[in-house]
C-alpha cells in the first residue's frame, strides 16, 4: 500500500508531544526500507523545517478555506443532502500520490476519504474538564468536536494500552477490534544517553545532591504543588523544575515561597537534551506528580537513563509502568515523601534502576512502528478490494 503519514511538527518546547513525534518519525525513516509499503510523509503546522517530508499548508487563508469546507460539509451532512465537491489541499495532494491509508502520527488530523489511522495521546478532556488549560477560549470544545469527528470513523484508533482504550471505548462507543493498543515509546535520546559516568551538571544552576527532577510544564493538571509539599517534608533534599510555562509557573513559584521550600527549589525552564541527560542521570529520583494518562514519556525517560521513577498512579500507570516504578495516590505528599525515603534503600534502587531499563527497552520506538506496520499489512488484503 501506499501510506501518507502525517506527523505534527510541534516547536521542541512543547514537550511530550514533540518528543513522542519525533522518535516515532525517526523510527519509521529507518522501517520504512525495510517495508513493503511505500511512505509518504508529511508535516503540518510547526516551527522547524523537516527535510524530504511535504508540509501542510498551514497559513491563515488555508486554515479558514479548510475550516470553510468542513463547515458547508457540516451543513450539508444535517440535511441529508449530498456533500459539494469541494476538496482541502490536504485531500488534493493525497488523491494525487494515490494514497491508500493515511497515519496520523501525531496528535493531528484531517477530513480524508481513505481509510486512516488517528493517534489518540490521551483524552482527559473528558475525564477531567475542570482544568483551567481545558478552558480558555473553547479548549474543550475544540478538542472533544475534534476527537467526536474522528474518532468514530477511523479504521484503527491508536492508544497506548487497556486504559486509553477502555476510555476511548466508553466514550465513543467504538468496538474492541478497531482499537490498536501501542505503549510510548521510550525517546531515543534516553535509550543513548545511559552508558558510563553521569554527566556533570551546570555549576551556574546551584544543584545539589540529593535531588528530586520533574520535568514538566507549568500546567495546572501537572500538580507542581504536591511535589512541593513533599519537598517540605523531605528535609536535605533539592528539586529541579524543567518546563515551559503554561500559566502556572508564577503560582507554583508563589506556593514554594509559601512552604518554605523556595531556596531549594531550582527554576530550569527549558533546558537541552544534554542538560536533560544529566539532570536524571544524578537525581535521586523522578517525582512526577502528573494527574494525566493514560501514559507519559518522563517516566520512560528515567528508566532508561537509570533514575529510579516515583510516579502519580493515574489510570494506565499500572500498565505502563508495571513494578518498575513506586507509586503514590494522586495528589498525596505524604505518599510521594514516603516513596521517595523508600529510595534512600540501595538494593531498592538497583532492583528499580534495572527493572526500569528493561521496561525502556522493550517500550522502543522500533516496537511502536513495528505495531503499525503489522496492521498495514493485515490490512492491505482488504484495502486490494477497491481502487
Amino acid at each position: 500500500m501506499k501510506v501518507a503519514a502525517v506527523f505534527y511538527a510541534s516547536d521542541a518546547t512543547e514537550g511530550g508531544a514533540y518528543t513522542f513525534g519525533a522518535t516515532v518519525l525517526e523510527a519509521l525513516r529507518a522501517a520504512q526500507a525495510g517495508s513493503r509499503h511505500e511512505f509518504v510523509l508529511y508535516a503540518a503546522a510547526g516551527a522547524r523545517e523537516l527535510p524530504g517530508m511535504r508540509r501542510i499548508p498551514h497559513t491563515l487563508g488555508e486554515r479558514y478555506r479548510r475550516r470553510a469546507i468542513y463547515l458547508l460539509r457540516d451543513v450539508h451532512d444535517r440535511v441529508d443532502a449530498p456533500r459539494a465537491p469541494l476538496r482541502t489541499w490536504f485531500e488534493r495532494s493525497i488523491a494525487a500520490e494515490g494514497i491508500d491509508l493515511v497515519w496520523f502520527a501525531s496528535n493531528y488530523a484531517e477530513d480524508c476519504d481513505v481509510p486512516f489511522l488517528v493517534t489518540m495521546l490521551d483524552v482527559e478532556h473528558l475525564r477531567q474538564p475542570w482544568f483551567p488549560e481545558l478552558g480558555p477560549r473553547g479548549e474543550w470544545e475544540r478538542r472533544h468536536a475534534y476527537f467526536s469527528r474522528y474518532i468514530p470513523k477511523a479504521t484503527r484508533i491508536i492508544v497506548p494500552n487497556a486504559a486509553g482504550a477502555e476510555q476511548v471505548e466508553r466514550q465513543w462507543r467504538v468496538g474492541p477490534e478497531r482499537i490498536l493498543s501501542l505503549h510510548h515509546p521510550t525517546p531515543s535520546f534516553a535509550l543513548s544517553g545511559g552508558d558510563g559516568p553521569p554527566p556533570p551538571l551546570p555549576p551556574h544552576w546551584g544543584l545539589c545532591a540529593p535531588y528530586l527532577l520533574y520535568p514538566a510544564q507549568f500546567w495546572a493538571h501537572k500538580d507542581h504543588a504536591t511535589v512541593l509539599e513533599a519537598l517540605a517534608e523531605l528535609p536535605g533534599y533539592e528539586l529541579a523544575l524543567v518546563g515551559a510555562d503554561k500559566g502556572q509557573l508564577d503560582r507554583v513559584r508563589r506556593r514554594a515561597r509559601e512552604l518554605g521550600v523556595a531556596e531549594r527549589t531550582r527554576f530550569l525552564g527549558f533546558v537541552g537534551l544534554d542538560e536533560v541527560v544529566a539532570l536524571y542521570r544524578n537525581a535521586h529520583a523522578l517525582a512526577y506528580a502528573s494527574r494525566f494518562g493514560p501514559e507519559n514519556l518522563p517516566p520512560l525517560e528515567a528508566f532508561a537513563l537509570g533514575c529510579p521513577a516515583i510516579v502519580a498512579d493515574v489510570p494506565g500507570a499500572a500498565h505502563q509502568l508495571g513494578e518498575a516504578a513506586l507509586r503514590f495516590p494522586v495528589g498525596d505528599a505524604a505518599a510521594l515523601a514516603a516513596a521517595v525515603r523508600r529510595l534512600e534503600d540501595p538494593e531498592l534502587r538497583r532492583d528499580l534502576v534495572e527493572r526500569g531499563r528493561r521496561v525502556a527497552r522493550t517500550h522502543t520506538a522500533e516496537a511502536y512502528v513495528r505495531g503499525v506496520l503489522d496492521f498495514l499489512d493485515e490490512f492491505e488484503p482488504v484495502r486490494r478490494l477497491w481502487s
